[in-house]
């Protein structure tokens, strides 16, 4: 293994110290410290690879998204056809932001956070567009199998963004205040967007 991977995977390490704390603490409680000793690292250590707590959540937050994105491409890789892509797209979001509720607290974080600093708002805001370009993608690839008359008149964009807000926010709103909701209703209803 060379220094770069070595590096690397105590980044990692860190990254996941912080990930845990995110989904039990709110950001404002949680210190250099605190992420340096769930990590089993020094402060000083911690600070040697991330010199600043800004500097810190920015790389978790390219880690976070990367793999969320990452996670939602690879389970629409294959030969799918495109009810089929907008069906499995549908499921992987209610379970990663509906189901998960660690997911939603880290994401309520980063957004609290975000409206502090500039440089967290850019990336998160690269994130939103990013999940919004992906689920656009796939709703033009779902339009392309509907006949003609079934198209609406509502853009891409917008449905895409109507997908999105109910994913995220009924994660984080299921975080916040569970309701014995059927998840399988959820994701048809999605579906029925991504189709258009």
């Amino acid at each position: 293994m060379d220094k770069q991977e070595k590096i690397q995977r105590k980044k990692v390490i860190i990254l996941e110290a912080l990930k845990r704390l995110l989904q039990n603490d709110v950001y404002s409680r949680i210190t250099v410290q605190s992420v340096a000793d769930e990590a089993g690292f020094s402060k000083g250590g911690l600070l040697h690879y991330f010199p600043t707590k800004e500097e810190m959540y920015i790389e978790f937050m390219e880690y976070l998204f990367n793999d969320i994105n990452n996670d939602h491409r690879n389970v629409l890789k294959g030969n799918l056809h495109s009810k089929a892509k907008a069906s499995i797209s549908a499921m992987y979001g209610v379970e990663r932001f509906f189901l998960d509720p660690g997911t939603a607290k880290i994401f309520i974080n980063l957004v609290l956070y975000a409206y502090e600093d500039e440089k967290i708002m850019i990336r998160l805001k690269e994130f939103i567009r990013r999940h919004l370009e992906l689920y656009k993608t796939i709703i033009n690839e779902a339009r392309e199998d509907l006949p003609q008359r079934r198209k609406t008149d509502l853009d891409a964009e917008f449905h895409a963004r109507i997908a999105q807000v109910i994913v995220i926010c009924s994660g984080l709103f299921e975080s916040i205040d569970p309701l014995p909701m059927d998840s399988f209703n959820l994701m048809r209803y999605i579906i029925s967007l991504f189709r258009g």
